[in-house]
């Protein structure tokens, strides 16, 4: 009995100790995770009336993870990464969130900023600051030194229920927290733009402070019988009030259209537009087979949207359309890097002729020299086809991919356009596939389509295509590398290359 005492005795004391070892790791650990910023996924859930395609437009732009989480009204429906300030001792970036409060009934958009706070260790809530942008997929976030003191005000651009475009510019509030803002403008119009200023090399170099940039609002002249002519206000920076002010307003004189072309076009209906855009366009100061000339082809039954040059030939996935007062407000997503959006303000002009802005967000700079704004002209409906056949034949594919590859290791890469099909390992893969020059590369994309219709993906390589002859026989070699299209190129992976050849003839 005694030995049985003795050893329950120490079981006891072995648990007990166990137990005291658990919990002193545990809460070390726990000291530890909260030293540590902390990194939520975001969670959307829809409240009534939410749309779903909103809710997929809102998570599938998603360039970072938030490190703050939403409150209990709020629904996080994006998340950017940037640069306000310069490195102040912190990590030297911060978080724009987008969110929709969920118990305001005007359904406008906030944004909240986070910063991570070094001797607390953590991502805090700095500030937050409300637009008039409504609509998730119109809606763009900039940071640009609007004034010229050097510092990043925060450019909220998107539309409203009204289909009225909006703009609200904050500049940075010092002395308030680690991080606040303030509102300097606030305005909606049938359209909105952001002037451009010529800034010296002493503002380049930091040395001296530069020219505020003006801001412009469009609205229809209602005293006119003319539906195109607008008033352009002028708002400039007023460095005492320290807001942005109405300082010019002028009538700019629209095309003189008959009200019969202008009754079917803006119609208020993003189809009827659309349908008007259908086609290609190019730039209306240079004749299109000028050596530079620009295009754009709008495609709505394959919803892409093209940025073609003799050069280069830039395919959009075309999102989402908004129509306003004077024509369309467009968005597309670039295929291959799915965080490359471009918002394009399309407006009537002339019975054949468009004016175009092109918006960028904040994740990725697209248009940093506005090379796509300006005035464009429609062409014939047979004429791209042409323009394209005797422009530089260097932005089109050198060579063309069809019937059967083979590698050594048995598989079966076959071409059959715009499909192709890849039998290897015992498996078959189909979907569609697209050749295309990117600067001194040829690129292979390959867009896999699921047994049950839906896409499964899209891979990219760099194509090598050689051809040799050997009497009869000529033998035609692949070579895919790897790669991913960025801004600035093609990206080869550290990747195994897959090399297929076709022999015909002989």
């Amino acid at each position: 009995m005694k030995r049985l005492i003795q050893a329950a005795f120490f079981v006891v004391c072995a648990v007990v100790l166990g137990m005291s070892i658990y919990y002193f790791l545990s809460e070390r650990a726990g000291a530890a995770a909260a030293a540590r910023p902390v990194a939520t996924k975001q969670v959307v859930i829809a409240p009534r009336g939410t749309k779903m395609d909103e809710l997929n437009a809102g998570t599938q732009g998603t360039s970072a993870v938030n490190h703050i989480a939403a409150l209990p009204n709020e629904i996080i429906l994006d998340v950017v990464s940037t640069l306000l300030v310069q490195d102040e001792g912190g990590q030297g970036d911060e978080q724009i969130l987008i969110v929709r409060k969920t118990d305001r009934p005007d359904g406008r958009l906030t944004i909240v900023v986070a910063v991570y706070v070094p001797a607390r260790k953590t991502w805090i809530r700095a500030w937050e600051g409300d637009t008039l942008a409504t609509k998730l997929t119109t809606f763009a976030v900039q940071a640009k030194d609007l004034i010229g003191d050097h510092n990043m005000e925060i450019i909220c651009t998107g539309m409203d229920d009204s289909n009225e475009q909006t703009i609200v510019v904050f500049r940075r509030a010092p002395g308030n927290g680690p991080l606040s803002y303030t509102p300097i403008l606030s305005l909606k119009a049938d359209s909105v733009s952001i002037g451009d200023v010529q800034r010296s090399e002493g503002y380049q170099l930091g040395q001296t402070n530069g020219d505020s940039i003006p801001i412009y609002g469009f609205d229809r002249d209602k005293s006119s019988q003319n539906l195109l002519d607008q008033i352009e206000s002028t708002y400039t920076w007023d460095l005492k009030r320290g807001i942005y002010v109405k300082t010019a307003e002028a009538r700019i004189p629209g095309a003189q259209v008959e009200r019969e072309a202008i009754a079917k076009v803006l119609t208020g209906s993003e189809k009827d537009f659309e349908k008007f855009l259908q086609g290609g366009w190019y730039e209306s100061d240079k004749g299109p087979l000028d050596p530079g000339a620009r295009f754009l082809i709008f495609d709505k039954p394959n919803n892409t949207i093209t940025f073609y040059t003799t050069d280069t030939q830039e395919v959009f996935r075309w999102t989402d359309s908004h129509s306003t007062r004077y024509g369309l407000y467009a968005g597309c997503q670039n295929e291959d890097i799915t965080n490359l959006r471009r918002l394009m303000d399309i407006e009537l002009t002339g019975a054949d002729t468009i004016s175009v802005r092109v918006f960028e967000d904040l994740r990725m700079k697209v248009d940093s020299q506005n090379s796509w704004d300006g005035s464009y002209q429609k062409l014939p409906s047979n004429a791209m086809e042409s323009i394209a056949h005797n422009a530089s034949k260097s932005a089109l594919p050198d060579f063309k991919l069809e019937g059967p590859y083979r590698s050594s290791d048995g598989s079966v890469l076959l071409f059959a356009s715009p499909s192709y099909s890849l039998q290897r390992n015992g498996t078959v893969e189909r979907g569609a596939f697209d050749l295309y020059r990117l600067g001194p590369d040829m690129v292979l994309a390959l867009s896999v389509l699921k047994d049950n219709g839906l896409s499964g993906g899209r891979r990219t390589y760099r194509a090598t295509y050689t051809e040799t002859k050997s009497g009869p026989t000529t033998t035609r070699r692949l070579v895919l590398d790897p790669a991913r299209v960025s801004i600035s190129g093609l990206e080869i992976l550290q990747e195994n290359k897959l090399v297929f050849e076709q022999r015909v003839g002989g």
